[in-house]
């Protein structure tokens, strides 16, 4: 699977886990309640590391 591909998997299951499958607001509740910006930083900072755990995994265990 290509990074880009990769990328878009995580964001797209990220999106619907948080705006259609958490109907009862369960998982997402902590979060529902903080600002725009930092809901963005939330997401920005766990697709950087699931980017950086991708590269890394994928470096150590493909090649």
């Amino acid at each position: 699977m290509g990074f880009v591909t990769f990328i878009a998997v995580v964001l797209a299951a990220l999106i619907v886990d948080f705006f259609w499958l958490d109907i009862e607001n369960k998982r997402w509740k902590w979060l529902k309640g903080r600002s725009k910006p930092q809901q963005v930083l939330f997401f920005a900072f766990f697709m950087g590391a699931s980017a950086i755990l991708y590269y890394l995994f994928g470096y150590k265990f493909l090649n």
